[in-house]
């Protein structure tokens, strides 16, 4: 009798292992975020994507760029215009100006956006977006 209770119990394990091991995968599938248009302070796992989307004015030659980066993040990609109606799999916002980073390391940095004109016109009052980034420590099955 106490085989038997030892091998339910072994399965009971196995079975408890099993699940830890798929929670711990679904860490690996980090949840991106998406930074508001108006800039201000932003929070982001180490690891996970940091989505920036600005509204363009494509038509009138005027657009976004990076002016400051900090070090924390990486830039992965962007300027991009996301078109309307936005793909199901793209983080951003339809008909925006998207600038994509990855957080790379804990701690916190600046991102900075200045809204220039193109050249031989004046945008007037220079506009900027700032971003206060903090980087947390990745996740361990699930547990900050």
């Amino acid at each position: 009798m106490s085989l038997r209770i030892d091998s339910t119990i072994r399965h009971a394990l196995a079975a408890a292992a099993a699940l830890a091991l798929l929670a711990g995968c679904a860490t690996l599938e980090r949840e991106g975020v998406l930074a508001s248009a108006e800039g201000g302070a932003v929070v982001v796992r180490n690891g996970a994507p940091m989505v920036v989307s600005l509204p363009p004015e494509p038509g009138a030659g005027f657009g976004w760029i990076l002016k400051t980066m900090g070090p924390g993040l990486a830039f992965i990609g962007g300027p991009d215009v996301t078109v309307n109606p936005k793909p199901p799999s793209i983080m951003g916002v339809a008909e925006t100006t998207t600038f994509r980073f990855r957080a790379k390391a804990p701690g916190t940095t600046v991102v900075e956006f200045a809204y220039v004109a193109p050249p031989g016109q004046s945008v007037g009052t220079e506009r900027t977006v700032r971003y206060d980034v903090t980087v947390t420590p990745e996740a361990y099955f699930g547990i900050l």
